[in-house]
């Protein structure tokens, strides 16, 4: 449907969106499913919140942004005054509002971005670079949080976050990364995003599979990154975790995760942690001085690329898993 142009007010951009990706949240709400019921405050309703583009107009208040800067927006909408933006913590905001959630997002020819969730960009960075920037952050945490360097690391699930978890993990010099996914265009993508092996795990018995290659390592895996958002997934992965290794869950599922909790976690002194957003802006400049230095080659990842009109179409592809990102560009 056509909606009016949007003013921006105070502390507030009118962005020209040129690139816009489609999130696993997105099919949530394209499905209208219960996570997008219980989220979605009104409608009609502009969802989409991975996007770059250039502003058009900066509202009252607003400074260090001019028409004409290149931008990205952090989905985080952190307040700026509660214990967790004090303490260094503003992707975890008690307050927090969420730009394509909670407000009108990007899938739309122009979008009001807060400015406090606006980054501006260095021009040398594309508008497709740019957009990746939100998803390749969660990524980004895993891999640096779990230290990859010499070590095993096995990613679960080769959608767009475990793609550039295995970037990333080569990047930072682990030594073996097997990836999982029972998608055979996504195992493909993996290996070229730099994995030394694959598994379809609907083919090969996992577990064993990863003990026999993880012999040199201590007989499991180092560090795990769970992306695939299942709750069977993530319990298996402790048969092959070893003593001291690490899990990094980015995947969101409303199943229960059942798991004895002494042999699987205490005596193998398991360190888990959860990921949720990117750290403001640290990881932001991280990733994009990775991007401006060529370190790693993200336009892989980005396997389709449709006009707004094209919206069903692109939905479409992403759900049915065809590719990998899916990306609306201008």
């Amino acid at each position: 449907m056509d909606l009016p142009l949007p003013a921006p007010q105070r502390g507030e951009l009118l962005v020209r969106i040129r690139a816009a990706a489609i999130c696993g949240s997105d099919l949530k709400i394209y499905k209208w499913d219960a996570f997008a019921r219980s989220i979605i405050p009104r409608l009609p309703f502009v969802p989409g919140h991975e996007c770059c583009g250039e502003v058009v107009e900066v509202g009252e208040g607003v400074e260090n942004f001019a028409i004409g800067d290149k931008v990205a927006s952090e989905t985080h909408i952190p307040c700026g005054s509660c214990f967790q933006c004090r303490h260094e913590r503003a992707h975890t905001c008690e307050r927090m509002g969420l730009f394509g959630h909670t407000q009108d997002g990007c899938f739309a020819e122009y979008a009001i971005i807060p400015a406090v969730s606006a980054r501006k960009l260095p021009q040398e960075l594309s508008f497709e670079e740019g957009c990746m920037l939100e998803p390749m952050g969660i990524p980004y945490r895993a891999i640096e949080r779990g230290e990859v360097a010499g070590d095993l690391v096995v990613v679960l699930g080769c959608g767009p976050i475990g793609q550039f978890a295995i970037a990333f993990a080569r990047l930072f010099e682990a030594c073996w990364i097997i990836a999982v996914d029972p998608n055979e265009k996504r195992l493909a993508l993996a290996s070229i995003m730099g994995a030394h092996r694959v598994v379809n795990p609907e083919r090969e018995n996992l577990v064993e599979v990863v003990r026999r290659e993880a012999q040199p390592f201590g007989g499991g895996a180092g560090v795990i990154v769970e992306a695939s958002g299942q709750a069977s997934v993530l319990q298996e992965a402790f048969q092959y975790l070893r003593v001291g290794g690490k899990v990094m869950v980015l995947g969101q599922t409303s199943a229960p995760l059942e798991l004895p909790v002494s042999q699987n976690i205490v005596l193998k002194e398991a360190e888990i942690y959860g990921f949720f957003g990117r750290r403001i802006w640290d990881t932001w400049e991280k990733t994009e001085t990775i991007l401006l230095h060529r370190e790693i080659d993200i336009r892989p990842v980005i396997t389709h690329r449709f006009s707004l009109e094209q919206y069903e179409e692109a939905f479409h592809v992403a759900l049915r898993g065809e590719g990998c990102k899916v990306m609306f560009t201008v």
